[in-house]
């Protein structure tokens, strides 16, 4: 069985092939971007060309934008396989690659933070739950996006008088030019999301820098994924729940992992770094074929036939 492994966020989208040790990304895809299956498709064929990987059997999406409906799934599944040369492919929303990656397919709460919030809890018996991953517009609390935005909410809030001094305004500077005119390079980008979502990274560096304003921001935000941690932990049931996390916003050492693990002492979770990445799940799925633990979060696509 050779298969292709996508884990595709509103940053970036990567590829792995079973059979390749090599790993190439391109950029990802928002909700914002017209046709968005067609956008997620020319992605993937874009990487998986630069990449130069042989045919696959099968080909597994994780995907931020993954279609919710059925006939969008198969348009998406049979652009790629017409590229890869896949027979199958299949296409589920990134939590569900995130867990199978991040708990190595075992029961418990994964809660990846990157651009947006990918948290599913998979009970020891029972149906799984996705929890949160509704977007930058309703939802992904405590991720980069949300962040972000409100990292540049508050220096506009300082230039207008509205809000406290922060240092983040010399950050906000030096990436987006004059805060004056800020809001409208924003609203005009070619990729807001991404855009908004690298400020996080100044956040989290203002914040270690002892700024009042960055540090409140990670505390709401640290708050916001216990919410989500909380509401996984009573999903899967009484016991201690195995919590695994990851994501560039809550590396070891970052200011947002200090924060919730601090929380995080309190609450009846066993706490630990994921096992391995989403791309490692997605390959993970594609080759052992163990998808159990996800009833109805999978859409499994043949040439000739869905479901």
């Amino acid at each position: 069985m050779r298969v292709l492994g996508v884990d595709g966020g509103q940053s970036g989208i990567r590829l792995a092939h079973s059979h390749h040790a090599q790993i190439v990304e391109v950029a990802g895809v928002s909700r914002l971007e017209g046709d968005v299956v067609l956008a997620v498709a020319d992605a993937v064929i874009q990487g998986w060309q630069r990449a130069g990987f042989d045919a696959v059997d099968r080909v597994v999406l994780g995907l931020t934008t993954a279609p919710s409906e059925r006939g969008e799934a198969d348009r998406l599944s049979a652009l790629v396989a017409e590229a890869t040369g896949a027979t199958e492919v299949w296409v589920a929303d990134d939590a569900i690659t995130t867990h199978a990656g991040a708990l190595s397919g075992g029961h418990g709460v994964s809660l990846i933070a990157g651009t947006g919030v990918a948290c599913l809890a998979v009970p020891e018996s029972g149906a799984p739950r996705v929890i949160d991953g509704h977007g930058f517009l309703l939802g992904d609390a405590g991720g980069a996006f949300w962040m972000g935005s409100r990292g540049l909410a508050a220096v506009l809030k300082a230039a207008d008088g509205r809000g406290s001094a922060t240092g983040l305004t010399t950050v906000a500077a030096e990436q987006f030019g004059d805060v004056a005119t800020l809001h409208v390079r924003v609203h005009g980008a070619a990729r807001p999301v991404n855009a908004i979502a690298q400020f996080a990274r100044a956040v989290q560096d203002a914040a270690a820098a002892g700024d009042d304003v960055a540090g409140g921001i990670l505390d709401e935000a640290a708050s916001e994924l216990l919410c989500t941690i909380r509401a996984g932990a009573t999903w899967t049931g009484p016991s201690p729940t195995p919590l695994a996390l990851g994501g560039g916003l809550l590396d070891l050492r970052s200011p947002l992992r200090q924060r919730l693990d601090a929380l995080l002492t309190t609450e009846n979770v066993l706490p630990r770094n994921v096992d391995e990445s989403a791309l490692d799940g997605a390959l993970r799925l594609g080759l052992t074929g163990a998808t159990d633990r996800y009833p109805d979060l999978i859409h499994f696509w043949k040439v000739g036939t869905s479901k």
